[in-house]
Formats: structure tokens, sequence, C-alpha cells
């Protein structure tokens, strides 16, 4: 590919997500806001894309097995989404 049609291409998928984040809040300001239980909250506070499920798990004292359900929980609910850094996967919030 020339380095033209590379910038061209560059220049259209950041334009599609600058227009997808704007996608996205208008659809968060047009639902209602999900209801969060106390164990989802504390879950919620460490989806930071800093803290993998192990790490979720440590902090709130909970198997990791009940943090993946939480987390689960969460993502039905539009509030996270996870992501890869430095090869681990981690959580953060919408």
């Amino acid at each position: 590919m020339e380095e033209k049609q590379f910038e061209t291409l560059a220049a259209s998928l950041k334009s599609i997500d600058e227009k997808l984040d704007i996608l996205i809040n208008l659809q968060k300001r047009a639902l209602p806001k999900p209801k969060i239980t106390k164990e989802e909250k504390k879950v919620l506070q460490l989806c930071d894309k800093k803290h993998t499920v192990t790490d979720i798990a440590s902090a709130t004292n909970k198997t990791k097995s009940n943090v993946g359900f939480i987390l689960s929980q969460l993502r039905d609910k539009g509030v996270i989404r996870s992501t890869e850094v430095q090869g681990n996967i981690v959580y953060e919030k919408i």
C-alpha cells in the first residue's frame, strides 16, 4: 500500500471512530442508567484499565469466578468493556 493510500485510510478510520464515539454517547443519554448493586460498584471502581480479574478478586476478597460473573453482568449492562494491555485483559468503564 502506498503512503498516500495509507494516510487516506488512516484518516477515514479516525473519522469513523469519532462518529462511533458520538453515537455511543447519544445512545447512553437515551437509555436509562442501569441499576448497579453494591457488589458491582466495588468491582466497577477497579475497572480503570489497570486491573485484571485476578487483581480485582484480590482487592475485593472474592473468587475469580465470582468477579468474572460480576464483570459479565457489568458488561451486559453496558458500563464496562475489556481490552488488552501489555498482554493482559483489563477492564475499563465506558
